[in-house]
Parts: C-alpha cells; structure tokens; sequence
C-alpha cells in the first residue's frame, strides 16, 4: 500500500505558496504518494493551484478534513480532490467520560453521516487514547468497541492511531483487524518511552512521539494486521519532532521501505 503524510508533522515549515511548493516537492523525493488535506490552501494556494502542484509531484489526497455540519460544503471539497473519505473531529469532551455518551455520540455520528452516504461519501472518524476508556459498567467495554457496534458501516469509518492507541495500552494491531473492512487509513505514528527523561518512576511513563521503527510500536505486526484488514493508506504523522521534520520523516519512510517492505 501506499505511503501517505499527515501535514500535521510539517506545520512550522510550510507558511506560503513558495514554500507549499517545496513541501511537495520534498514529499515526492522522499518517495510519499499522497497525504490527508493538503496543505497549501491553507498557505494561500487555492484549490487549483494545488491540484497542479499534487499533479506535477504525483500526489493524491486521502481525504479531507471539513466541516460535516455543511455537508454540501464538505462534500464539494472531497470532489474536488477526488477522495471519498471526510474526516471527523474527536468525540466532545463531555461525551467521552460515559459509556451513555459514546451510545449518544454514535446516533449523532450516523444521523451526520447519512447525506453524505447517499452521495457515496464515508465519514472517517480519527481516534486518540479516550476511546479506549473501559467501562465498567459494560464488563470493560472500550469506547472504541461501542463506536464499531453502533455506528453504520454504510457511513461510518476509522482512521485508526497507533501511537494514541498505544498510550492507552491498546493493541493498535488487535484494534487494527477489528476494524477490517472499515478502516481506510492508519497514521503510522511511533510511541517511544523516552530514553533522555529524569523521571523513570513505575507510577508515570514518560514518552515522545518518534519516527517510525524508533520507539516501541510493534510496526511488523501492525503492517500485517493493516495488509488483512483492507487499510488503503499507510500515512506517517510525527507530532513533534526533535530536529528538522523532513530528516525525520526520511528515517519513517526509509525504515517502512526497507523493514516493513511496504
């Protein structure tokens, strides 16, 4: 599959056109064949202009982010860029504290996404560690679960993260296959326990964000699980890096190529 890039990781490096137009330009040496948004109409290009540059660097956008309360809005960019997939915020912060809010959350989630399924769109939910809160009063249930029982498969799918997966010591790899055929994009996104922090008590973790195969992820077994679940992109994100953003996304796309093989 695919090696996609959140432009999240590259946001204090690109603030105009001209340097839009050398963002791509890296990606496509780097060997990337798309990433989510786009980032250049956010730095003054517009559409046009950036569906040339993702031509001339040969990049496709994944999906979109927009805003789903304007769904003809949401729908009209996702065209634009030929993509099907529009991204969804987190859960709100009062619903993710109860199992009642996941169950309120998910009939929100499938009455947003119906206008958008019947003009062939999907909805594509990120998550981050509060979905994979357990609840007691459902045996431990997690957030996640409630999200994969209730919403609709028709309108409904995941964008899943290994790194905020792993914070909630979850399995991005178990939650990866229960997802199959319904997650269309993972953000390979790396959990290091960090080597350079003072405090190393057994009461508190500290961690970074790392390049991919740099921290404690088991990336062959999520690479395996993506390849049996029909995950359609695998796209690297980096929050924070710890020197320039392009040097660290080499080390990411170097290890997925010659490691993972992908």
């Amino acid at each position: 599959m695919p090696i996609a890039l959140q432009p999240y990781t590259i946001r204090f490096h690109v603030f105009n056109k001209k340097q839009a137009e050398e963002a791509y330009r890296k990606m496509y040496e780097l060997g990337f064949k798309g990433l989510e948004n786009g980032f250049g109409r956010a730095n003054g290009l517009t559409i046009e202009e950036e569906k040339e540059l993702l031509a001339k660097y040969d990049l496709t956008v994944c999906d979109v982010y927009a805003e789903i309360s304007r769904p003809d809005d949401a729908m009209r960019l996702a065209e634009s860029f030929g993509t099907k997939y529009i991204c969804v915020g987190t859960i709100p912060g009062g619903m993710m504290m109860t199992s009642d809010g996941f169950y309120a959350y998910c009939e929100q989630l499938n009455e947003q996404a119906k206008p958008f399924a019947e003009a062939g769109y999907k909805l594509s939910y990120h998550n981050h560690s509060q979905e994979f809160r357990n609840f007691t009063n459902l045996n431990g249930k997690a957030g996640l679960q409630i999200m994969i029982e209730e919403t609709d498969p028709n309108g409904v799918a995941f964008v899943l993260d290994t790194f905020w997966a792993s914070a909630a010591g979850a399995d991005p790899a178990q939650w990866i296959r229960k997802l199959k055929g319904r997650i269309n994009l993972v953000h390979f996104k790396d959990y290091a326990i960090d080597d350079s922090a003072s405090d190393i008590g057994m009461e508190r973790i500290p961690f970074r964000f790392a390049e991919v195969g740099m921290g404690n992820v088991n990336w062959q077994a999520v690479t395996e699980a993506c390849r049996e679940s029909g995950v359609e992109w695998y796209c690297v994100e980096q929050d924070l890096t710890r020197g320039n953003a392009f040097d660290s996304l080499k080390i990411s796309v170097d290890y997925m190529k010659n490691v993972l093989k992908l």
